[in-house]
């Protein structure tokens, strides 16, 4: 959602954009944008009603995108978002049947464990739904083939479309040029998977329950800096007539604008994100039957 627009219809009223249905990558925002669409729907009725200021209907409202205000450039840190692409493949059947979990292979999963969400620009201590997105800028064009081989391997949801959203949403929002922001994606990928997946494949993390702080102590013993920057996030699956479980499904990272790991304390993150008792299942390939 973006925030700061005024309404034509009833001045000094921030418009809340509540979209009705939520890319499949963003599912794990939708209870937040569900919550406050509702409060802000109620309270928007009452002075509706109260004004006589709503003639305009849900067919006169603009896209969240062309009603943001947001400036290229403005942000005070990068969030990185890496997947475990077999947690977040295992959380739900639709997200089974998406392209990237039907190609995706054991293999290429032990080879590359952390796959790219996104890079997101962001202000300190800002609530989620009032981050810089949608900035102004152009959309996706074609990037260089190399670029655009590297994505393949370690941003596998592009054959979903998750390059071009991710670029219009957050990537706008850098100041970078297209190829200069999925440039630096892949060399973070890189990295990450050199740091963080070799301590997940090679520390024998996979295929078992892992307590966060066990993780955090590995990566540190190759890069403190990095773990300092790190963020655990579990999520729960919520297939019916499956136990309920705890997945490490993300790896955040807080990086400056200049692609450097910060401490994820410094921006007012905590290291531990919804795993419960600090632990989550890490799975060693794809459950496909």
């Amino acid at each position: 959602m973006t925030g700061g627009a005024k309404s034509p219809l009833v001045p000094n009223i921030a418009v809340a954009a509540c979209p009705e249905s939520v890319p499949f990558w963003e599912l794990h925002n939708r209870r937040l944008l569900t919550v406050h669409c509702r409060l802000f729907a109620r309270w928007a009725s009452l002075v509706c009603f109260l004004t006589g200021a709503c003639l305009g209907g849900p067919s006169s409202a603009q896209p969240a995108a062309d009603r943001t205000s947001e400036q290229p450039g403005a942000f005070d840190f990068y969030l990185m978002n890496f997947t475990i692409a077999p947690s977040f493949c295992a959380l739900s059947a639709r997200y089974a049947e998406k392209q990237e979990c039907r190609s995706t292979t054991d293999a290429s999963f032990q080879d590359t464990p952390l796959t790219v969400h996104g890079l997101w620009p962001n202000r300190e201590r800002v609530s989620v739904n009032l981050q810089p997105q949608y900035c102004e800028g152009p959309p996706l064009g074609r990037l260089s083939p190399p670029i655009r081989q590297s994505l393949v391997r370690y941003m596998p949801g592009v054959t979903d479309g998750l390059d071009r959203y991710e670029w219009r949403r957050h990537g706008t929002c850098s100041g970078l040029e297209a190829e200069t922001y999925f440039t630096n994606v892949i060399h973070l990928a890189e990295w990450a998977n050199d740091k963080i997946g070799g301590v997940l494949r090679d520390g024998g993390l996979l295929g078992r329950d892992v307590h966060v702080d066990d993780l955090l102590t590995a990566v540190a013993a190759k890069d403190p800096a990095l773990a300092a920057a790190m963020i655990v996030n579990c999520r729960f699956s919520r297939e019916e007539g499956t136990p309920s479980r705890a997945y490490i499904e993300e790896i955040r990272v807080v990086l400056s604008k200049n692609f450097q790991p910060e401490p994820a304390e410094r921006v007012g993150f905590g290291q531990n994100s919804g795993c419960p008792n600090r632990a989550g299942f890490l799975p060693s390939g794809f459950a496909r039957h």
